[in-house]
């Protein structure tokens, strides 16, 4: 009788597991995305080049992350986005979220 139950909860249990890996998974994107586009907009804020600040950004967002800076008024925004994915390559198309991060920072006098 426990086994028949055991198989009747264990999908949920699995589907359980899959929901919450999802969840770990776009905070995580989301963690890097803005770390990216803060670092990103210090840099340029610095007086560093926006080539430069781009690449930083796309090397520490994931994978096929865009990057896109505004300069206007003395301040710098940044704004770094990516298509979030299940870490699970069989999985990886579903729960597909567009996630971004935009930092803003005020440019510093050299």
């Amino acid at each position: 009788m426990v086994t028949a139950e055991l198989m009747t909860i264990a999908p949920f249990g699995v589907a359980l597991a899959f929901l919450l890996l999802w969840i770990v998974s776009l905070g995580l994107t989301q963690v890097r995305l803005a770390d990216a586009s803060r670092e990103s907009a210090r840099m340029i804020a610095r007086g560093e080049s926006t080539a430069a600040a781009t690449a930083m950004a796309r090397h520490h967002a994931p994978g096929r992350a865009t990057v896109e800076v505004t300069t206007a008024d003395g301040t710098v925004s940044v704004t770094v986005g990516t298509r979030s994915r299940m870490p699970i390559p069989f999985f990886s198309g579903i729960g597909s979220r567009s996630l971004e991060s935009t930092s803003v920072a005020a440019q510093e006098d050299p």
